[in-house]
C-alpha cells in the first residue's frame, strides 16, 4: 500500500510541476495565434457578449452559488472553498478546451484576459461579504496575473509581430507540446489525487463539485443559446464551469491554513478540467467526422 501511495505521490508531483508549464505554453501559443489588434477588435465588436460574460462569471454566478451553499448540507470549510474558487474567473484552460473542440480561440483568449482582470478588481470587494474575516487586495493578485497570463501572452505576441516566420515555423511543435503536456498534467493529477478523492467520499464534496461545475457550465452555455456563433457559446459555457485555480490558491495562501480548503479547490479544479477536456476532445472528433462525411 505504501508503494502504491508513493507511486501516486510521484505521479501527482510530476503533474503538478507540469501544469504551470502547460498553462504558460498555452498562453504563449495564444499570443502566437492571435494578433493583439485582433483581440482588441474582437472585444470592441462584441462588447455586449463580453459584458455578459463578466457580469455572469464575476458577480451573478458567485452570488447564486453563495446562496445555494447556505442551504446545501455541506461543511463550512468546503463551502468556503467553493465560494473562493467560483469568485475566481478567467481560467487559461478554457482556450485549450475551445481549441480541442475545433473552434476559433479568439473569443477564449479575450475572455481569459478580461475575466482575469475583472476578477482582480471585483473579488476583493465580494469576498469579505461572502466569507467573514477574509480580506485580500487587488495587489495580492497582480503577481499571479502578470506571471501566468500577461508575460507569456506578451512574449507570444512579440514573437508573432517581430519574428513572424519563426513563429509560424515553431507553432506546430509548440501546439503539439501543449497537447502532450495537457494530457500528462490533467490525467496525471487525476490519478495522483485518487487517495484524496477516496478521502472525500461521504463529505459531499465530489458530488457537489460535479453538480456545481456542470450547472455553471450549463447556465453559461444557455446564456448564449441564441447566439449564432458556436465559438461564443462554447467559450461562455467552458468559462462558467472552469474557474481560475491559480488565483484561488493565491487567495487561500493569504487567508487560510485548513488543508480541506486547498484539497477542495484542487479536486474541483481537477474534476472540471477532466470533464471539459474529455468533452471538448469528443466535440472536436465529432466535428472532424462530420467534415469528412460531407
Amino acid at each position: 500500500m505504501n508503494l502504491i501511495n508513493g507511486v501516486l505521490n510521484v505521479i501527482y508531483d510530476v503533474s503538478y510541476f507540469i501544469m504551470p508549464i502547460f498553462i504558460l505554453l498555452l498562453v504563449f501559443n495564444s499570443g502566437l495565434s492571435e494578433h493583439p489588434k485582433t483581440i482588441l477588435k474582437t472585444v470592441k465588436d462584441n462588447w455586449a457578449f463580453f459584458l455578459r460574460l463578466v457580469a455572469f462569471n464575476n458577480v451573478i454566478l458567485p452570488v447564486i452559488l453563495w446562496q445555494l451553499l447556505r442551504v446545501i448540507p455541506i461543511e463550512p470549510v468546503y463551502s468556503a472553498a467553493f465560494v473562493i474558487l467560483f469568485l475566481c474567473a478567467g481560467a487559461s484552460t478554457v482556450i485549450a478546451f475551445v481549441q480541442e473542440a475545433s473552434e476559433k480561440i479568439t473569443y477564449a483568449v479575450s475572455t481569459m484576459i478580461l475575466l482575469t482582470l475583472s476578477t482582480v478588481l471585483i473579488l476583493p470587494i465580494l469576498l469579505p461579504m461572502m466569507i467573514e474575516g477574509v480580506e485580500i487586495t487587488s495587489l495580492d493578485l497582480v503577481g499571479s496575473l502578470v506571471a501566468s497570463i500577461l508575460l507569456p501572452l506578451f512574449a507570444g505576441s512579440v514573437m508573432r509581430l517581430i519574428f513572424e516566420e519563426t513563429a509560424l515555423r515553431i507553432k506546430p511543435f509548440t501546439l503539439k507540446a501543449q497537447k502532450i503536456l495537457m494530457n500528462i498534467a490533467v490525467y496525471g493529477m487525476m490519478l495522483g489525487l485518487l487517495p484524496e478523492l477516496v478521502q472525500l467520499i461521504g463529505s459531499g464534496v465530489i458530488t457537489s463539485s460535479i453538480l456545481v461545475v456542470l450547472l455553471s457550465a450549463g447556465i453559461g452555455y444557455l446564456i448564449e443559446s441564441k447566439n449564432p456563433d458556436r465559438a461564443m457559446q462554447l467559450t461562455s459555457g467552458f468559462a462558467g464551469g472552469q474557474r481560475n485555480g491559480a488565483v484561488a490558491f493565491a487567495v487561500v495562501l493569504n487567508n487560510f491554513s485548513d488543508p480541506g480548503i486547498f484539497l477542495t479547490i484542487a479536486v474541483t479544479t481537477m474534476i472540471s478540467t477532466v470533464l471539459f477536456s474529455a468533452l471538448s476532445t469528443y466535440m472536436g472528433k465529432s466535428r472532424l467526422k462530420e467534415a469528412e462525411t460531407r
